[in-house]
């Protein structure tokens, strides 16, 4: 692959009129300047310029060879400054990834609020429970639950979840109050890599009861728990309104469950470019 450099030292010589003056243009040794040159015409097999010890002349080649590198090379130049100047402004995209019943009303919230300030950042959101590949899937955050970062991966805590056992009112109408949890009936059950992260990190290793149906989601778990049908373990974030407004009510406040971490993931610290940093930041004030 040809290099961009002599190239761009080819076009200045041009438009300075001559080496000495291309070296004083881009700060670099007369020698550099015809070493570039001279690399050039090497690479594409033909000479460029005609030279004697005071003046040179464009060949035909030469000539071709500015008309169509010239204006290219400016938009080069004029792009890289860009790239800069919409960095400073903090602009570009930024590729979110979320777990797919993760809660969107505060993410919304945090999204509007950043680009009413920055009006030349945009977004791409992804819901999924998969753990994706960052660099592979060209993710430059990713919202996660307790996961293990990639071995050049960065985390930032954004918020603890904590976890309790809810009913709707129906269902506690319907049946006791049960003392632990292995007396939980008609149990919502997630789905098993679920089932057994809540065992491990919530419930410190005791186990979940049998699951009268099993749901791949938090939003579908709460639904159903809602309409009377059992007992879901949820985060008590989903199910404070309905709490509060008597629709459902939390069993077992006595049972040990424990926080999980809910973090901001990053594929390397080189990729935390300032409008993704800037936006990390903002979210997790938004959170708390």
């Amino acid at each position: 692959m040809m290099k961009l450099d002599p190239i761009q030292t080819f076009v200045e010589v041009v438009r300075a009129g001559g080496f000495t003056a291309a070296a004083r243009r881009t700060d670099m040794p007369r020698s550099t300047v015809s070493l570039h040159v001279k690399m050039l015409e090497e690479t594409s097999g033909v000479r460029l310029l005609k030279r004697s010890t005071r003046s040179f002349a464009l060949t035909d080649e030469g000539q071709r060879l500015y008309a169509r590198a010239s204006g290219a090379v400016d938009d080069l130049v004029q792009a890289l400054d860009d790239l800069r100047t919409r960095d400073d402004a903090l602009s570009g995209l930024i590729r979110l990834t979320i777990p797919a019943d993760f809660p969107t009303a505060l993410l919304a919230s945090a999204i509007t609020s950043f680009t009413r300030d920055h009006t030349l950042v945009q977004f791409q959101i992804l819901s999924t429970n998969a753990v994706l590949d960052l660099v592979q899937n060209n993710i430059d955050i990713a919202v996660r639950v307790g996961a293990s970062p990639a071995q050049t991966a960065i985390e930032r805590r954004l918020l603890d979840i904590e976890w309790g056992f809810y009913a709707g009112a129906s269902w506690l109408d319907r049946n006791r109050r049960p003392d632990k949890v292995g007396d939980l009936s008609a149990f919502i059950s997630p789905q098993p890599a679920l089932r057994a992260y809540l065992e491990k990190h919530v419930l410190g290793g005791a186990p979940l009861p049998s699951g009268a149906i099993e749901v791949d989601s938090h939003a579908m778990a709460r639904d159903l728990m809602l309409s009377g049908f059992g007992v879901a373990l949820l985060p008590q974030g989903l199910c404070r309104e309905a709490v509060s407004s008597g629709r459902a009510g939390r069993l077992l406040p006595q049972a040990a469950l424990h926080a999980t971490r809910l973090h901001l993931t990053f594929p390397s610290r080189a990729d935390m470019v300032p409008r993704v940093r800037a936006f990390a930041d903002h979210m997790r004030a938004h959170f708390r």
